[in-house]
């Protein structure tokens, strides 16, 4: 048995080197020597990123994969502004600018879209797969509403991978480290005529976990992915097609959490929580782990007309995804609680677009139709003498070790061995809400790009969505095979009767101590105990941009720009006929882009300012006198956020590089009462005043070769609380646990390429600090025992790549 017994400074960092990753790519051990152009496709067309006014951010796919980032987990290492808690590999919660969601139903949506070749992906379960053949990914912040559509409130990450190419290309990458981690990745292109050629890749990422299980012996912390990505793309004389499909699997131990009270049932509140580093890891959720398959095939076609260009994106996507795990962080019988979530879901997408430039204008419109298909069952998962534990503090009575005296004392007076056997206690209970949506949606877009001089554009632009919405829900009663065999033997033994005839229990006190046994304590609405409740809803909303841009020199822009933003309303997956009006954000930014060519400086700044009415967010509610345990619920708010955007890229000379990048966020309640009744008008939404990040990347010869290094450093402020997260310990920087503190991470590449360019080897090193951070879940507090998710150690791995 390992113990978890460090005592390291808390909480993951959500930010390090931000932008420009795309400018690192030549300083890297297999890029190019001359300086890229950095063309990204923000606004549906190809364009520089300097004349784009827009604060987007764009990292390479060469630069992440020599950083180790395998998946959007680790990009918010690099983006001020964006944060990632992936605590639940299929429930990540993301945040942009502040905005996003907690919910891991599939009710409702994220407002932080995710693109990739610019087929959205739907729910968050699908988000997280691994980088396979990455190119870049653009991350534009603000609301995306008319070019991206609904969905993209807060902003959009658009990641974009690599076509086919017409000459043979190999390639391999090998990378072993600490904790056993494992790393491999395959490539080969090739031409299969003068006009088709076929492009395959697969990754594979596995590793055996940080930390050993007290309770089972089995190491937790451990990642286990592993997918392949197939491309086949005709380039005719008068169209061109591509053909993708994409196929992963990940299968890894449940969330690892640590006990807060020390694996000891105390309801004293976060002022007696002690440090969960000094606490040994005994998880005992069964099953404990999460898991996720995922199967995609786009095909997208383009064909030139006389006046414009045509394409046509036709998508679809299905992923099967578990999570199970520990919610009580001990194996205690009286404090057991696990849940578990089963989803399923299908998406179908399709979008003709037309684009081109008439004179002076440059435009493009086009429309599209969704469809998406989803299920799942979430689960509650105790037994009784946990259940008395909760019935207990709640209501001051422990019914099944009460019922189990009563009958072993009955059994003692009658002479019944069978009553003096009688054991309620330790009898296992499950309760489960099936959840199941069908949702369409259908847009219509237009934007257009107006140069009135050489140096002035106006951009005008819009959306029209109409989304409708079926939702179902069902709790039947619970589960309890054991306990029900008990009770079964007790009624045929007249027990209940027999206690209110020796006056033991009065009739109405019998009567409340068998409803207890049979009523369910987490899922208990009625109207759809016995049979799937439904419910539908639609909206409709047209979301606008006007953009200013004007070139003061070539090489200099600034721009205005006012946009909104729209998420679609939605269902709450545990509350029965929850529902939601859609989320609608308005936000005016002013910016400068530029390049100061003498000195190899490029930089970007923008000021914003937006409000955001009716943002959905999971909150969990704590446990009352009529519910024994905490409930999660979908709450709405309306908040503003006042803020700046810098970033700069510097090319000292050929073998030096300096980038780095800020965001400062005051981002406060406009209009809202957390679930515990306290107001929070006024006072901080959590995000914190200031993230940034550093880095310095150098290339240089070396041993007849070339060697590189990279070395990137990430901060977040801390969060700032309100009156409502101190109360729940979710937010308490300075106390002990720490959560919700300063974070920081710094990553190091140290790398060498042969003569030939055919091979190198690297060492690459992420969290080189070896810092720790946490994030805290009151959902245990039910049972006496909050927890927190802990995020990895410091990982060492050596490499070795090779091409053709």
């Amino acid at each position: 048995m390992i113990l978890i017994q460090q005592r390291l400074p808390l909480r993951l960092c959500a930010s390090a080197v931000s932008v420009a990753l795309a400018s690192m790519a030549a300083s890297t051990s297999f890029a190019q020597e001359t300086e890229p152009v950095v063309v990204v496709t923000a606004q549906s067309r190809s364009q520089q990123i300097q004349n784009v006014p827009i604060a987007v951010q764009t990292l390479s796919g060469a630069a992440l994969k020599d950083l180790g980032v395998a998946n959007l987990g680790d990009v918010d290492a690099f983006v001020p502004g964006l944060s990632i808690d992936t605590s639940q590999a299929i429930r990540p919660n993301i945040y942009l600018r502040g905005v996003g969601t907690e919910d891991f139903g599939i009710g409702t949506d994220s407002p932080v879209g995710i693109y990739t070749d610019g087929v959205y992906t739907g729910k968050n379960g699908g988000s997280l797969l691994n980088f396979n053949d990455l190119k870049r990914i653009e991350v534009l912040k603000g609301p995306q509403g008319t070019l991206f559509g609904r969905n993209a409130a807060a902003g959009a990450i658009s990641i974009v991978t690599n076509e086919p190419v017409n000459r043979v290309e190999a390639g391999g990458l090998v990378r072993i480290g600490s904790h056993g981690a494992r790393y491999a990745e395959a490539l080969y292109n090739t031409p299969l005529s003068d006009s088709v050629a076929l492009r395959i890749s697969a990754v594979n990422q596995q590793d055996d976990g940080w930390a050993r299980n007290a309770y089972n012996g089995k190491r937790m912390g451990d990642e286990g992915d592993r997918g392949v990505r197939a491309t086949l793309r005709w380039q005719g004389e008068q169209a061109s097609a591509t053909l993708s499909w994409e196929h992963e699997v990940m299968r890894a131990a449940g969330p690892l959490v640590l006990s807060l009270t020390g694996n000891k049932i105390n309801y004293g509140g976060p002022s007696t929580w002690t440090n969960p580093f000094n606490t040994r890891l005994n998880n005992d959720a069964q099953p404990d782990m999460q898991g996720r398959t995922f199967d995609g095939v786009t095909l997208r076609v383009e064909k030139p007309l006389s006046f414009a260009t045509l394409s046509s994106t036709t998508a679809y996507r299905h992923y099967n995804a578990q999570n199970w795990q520990d919610n009580d962080a001990g194996a205690d019988q009286a404090s057991a609680l696990s849940t578990g979530i089963v989803e399923s879901n299908a998406t179908w997408q399709q979008e003709f677009k037309l684009s081109g430039e008439t004179g002076k204008i440059n435009w493009v419109s086009g429309v599209s139709a969704y469809r998406e298909r989803a299920t799942s069952v979430q689960s509650v998962s105790t037994n009784t003498t946990s259940l008395d534990t909760i019935i207990q503090h709640s209501a001051g009575l422990s019914p099944y070790a009460t019922l189990t005296a009563l009958a072993q004392g009955l059994g003692k007076a009658t002479g019944s061995s069978a009553l003096q056997g009688v054991n309620l206690l330790g009898q296992s209970w499950s309760e489960y809400m099936h959840d199941k949506g069908e949702y369409r949606a259908y847009a219509a877009y237009g934007d257009a790009i107006w140069h009135v001089t050489d140096q002035t554009n106006l951009t005008l632009g819009g959306r029209y969505t109409h989304d409708q919405k079926t939702f179902s829900w069902y709790n039947p009663q619970r589960t309890a095979a054991g306990l029900d065999a008990t009770l079964a033997a007790l009624n045929g033994a007249n027990f209940f009767p027999s206690l209110v005839a020796a006056r033991l229990l009065t009739a109405t006190q019998a009567a409340t101590l068998k409803a207890v046994t049979t009523s369910n304590i987490q899922f208990t609405n009625p109207g759809s105990s016995k049979a799937a409740f439904t419910a539908n809803n639609s909206w409709n909303n047209f979301s606008p941009r006007v953009v200013l841009d004007y070139h003061l020199t070539p090489d200099h822009m600034g721009y205005l720009s006012w946009s909104k933003g729209y998420q679609s309303g939605g269902f709450d997956a545990v509350g029965v006929n929850g529902q939601y009006d859609k989320e609608l954000v308005t936000n005016l930014e002013a910016g400068m882009k530029g390049t100061v060519r003498a000195l190899g400086l490029s930089y970007g700044a923008s000021v914003f300012h937006y409000q955001y009415t009716n943002l959905q967010s999971l909150t969990l509610v704590p446990a009352s006198a009529t519910s024994g345990i905490p409930v999660y619920q979908i709450v709405n708010s309306d908040q503003n956020a006042t803020g700046v955007d810098l970033e700069a890229q510097w090319k000292l000379n050929r073998v030096w590089r300096l980038n780095g990048t800020l965001e400062y966020l005051d981002q406060t309640y406009a209009n809202y009462v957390a679930p515990t009744g306290v107001n929070l008008n006024g006072q901080a939404a959590g995000a914190p005043y200031l993230s940034a990040s550093a880095g310095v990347a150098a290339r240089w010869p070396a041993w007849d070769g070339n060697a590189d290094f990279n070395l990137m450093y990430g901060y977040q402020g801390e969060k700032r609380c309100n009156a409502d997260t101190r109360q729940t310990g979710t937010c308490l920087p300075d106390g002990e646990i720490g959560a919700g503190k300063a974070r920081e991470r710094v990553d190091m590449r140290l790398g060498w390429q042969a003569p030939s360019g055919r091979w190198g080897v690297g060492l690459v090193v992420n969290n080189l600090t070896n810092k720790q951070y946490v994030s805290v879940s009151t959902l245990g507090s039910a049972v006496g025992s909050p927890y927190v998710y802990v995020s990895k150690p410091r990982v060492i791995a050596l490499e070795l790549r090779a091409q053709l």
